[in-house]
């Protein structure tokens, strides 16, 4: 388990290769499907399906691709599926849905599973979270495997968490909640969700020079105030956005179906769950509260807390080499029962 672990951690970040997979489109029972592929590098070993989070490159982000490299490289054959809604930076049930549906055509085809594997998935952040509800609606032995990195257990404690965190290193998350819920708390504002949406990709796109500040001096002075005043003011943003997600047309559906912590018992195969412990986009509480609950009906659960994945300095030192064995210990427990 620890080998295992610590050669996908070596293969990552040492023998790091981003490049991206060939994409290949499956025709699945509500449409089309674009998958990128990344054939297993020797016999191969088990099929592991990998999701991105709400990144601005969706599908194709390179760190995803990264380590889908270093599965291939060990041996499995690896496959990401565009998921549309979270492409699109969407928070909706539909995501559940979509996975479902991606999950069960690439196990069932031929060519993208040709040893008939039970598919492994790894999924982080949000994406996390939608990838634990739906294996809950799927049938049991439909994974073999689930690996969650930083994910959400409790919605609306998690919105919570990510507008009121005064150590919140990065306002990423944060815009995401805004591009969500704001409309149906403020009313539609294109010149609002302008700049919104090119806040989001200054960032998520690394842009060397940002354009949101040429942006902001063409907006109307009462946009500009109150886009600073859900910037600054923290109780502001908290109260705006939560009466803004309690607005939602079903909300009772939405928030239902959007709670890992409802259905939680319903997920039976080996979990991993890892969390970086200064986590400030989702708590390090997420995990801890999906561990427990799982563990009420499923033995086969793991909890990993590590300094090494969470936002801000890496730590060196001689702590770092037990940080680095136990986080070895999670992925490896999460690779190993890919082998069915």
């Amino acid at each position: 388990m620890l080998g295992s672990g610590l050669q996908f951690i070596l293969y990552t970040a040492v023998f790091k290769k981003d490049s991206l997979g060939e994409e290949v489109l499956l025709q699945g029972p509500a449409g089309p499907i674009p998958v990128l592929v990344y054939p297993p590098k020797k016999k191969e070993k088990g099929l592991i399906i990998t999701l991105t989070g709400f990144a601005m490159q969706g599908y194709r982000d390179k760190r995803v691709a990264a380590m889908n490299h270093a599965y291939a490289r060990m041996g499995y054959r690896v496959l990401t599926p565009q998921i549309n809604t979270i492409d699109a930076l969407c928070i909706h049930p539909n995501a559940i849905d979509e996975l479902k549906n991606a999950i069960l055509t690439i196990a069932s085809h031929p060519e993208m599973n040709p040893n008939g594997f039970v598919p492994a998935i790894f999924a982080p952040s949000f994406t996390g979270g939608i990838a634990a509800l739906a294996l809950a609606e799927l049938p049991k032995n439909t994974a073999a495997s689930l690996c969650l990195l930083g994910a959400y257990t409790d919605f609306e404690t998690t919105i919570q968490f990510a507008l009121s965190n005064p150590n919140q290193t990065d306002d990423y998350g944060m815009h995401i909640l805004f591009k969500n819920f704001l409309k149906y708390e403020l009313g539609v504002r294109p010149d609002l969700e302008a700049l919104i949406q090119t806040a989001l990709e200054d960032n998520g796109l690394k842009r060397k020079q940002a354009q949101l500040p040429a942006l902001l001096q063409k907006t109307s002075p009462e946009t500009k105030e109150l886009y600073a005043r859900l910037l600054q003011d923290s109780k502001f943003r908290e109260e705006t956005l939560l009466r803004a997600w309690k607005k939602i047309p079903d909300f009772d559906t939405w928030k239902n179906r959007l709670d890992v912590s409802l259905h939680a018992h319903q997920i039976s195969c080996k979990v991993s769950i890892i969390h970086g412990k200064e986590d400030d986009v989702i708590p390090v509480s997420q995990s801890v509260l999906l561990y427990h609950l799982l563990k009420k009906h499923n033995p086969q659960v793991r909890l990993e807390v590590s300094q090494l994945i969470s936002h801000g300095d890496p730590k060196y030192g001689f702590k770092m080499i037990g940080e680095l064995m136990s986080l070895g210990k999670a992925f490896g427990y999460f690779l190993d029962q890919t082998k069915f």
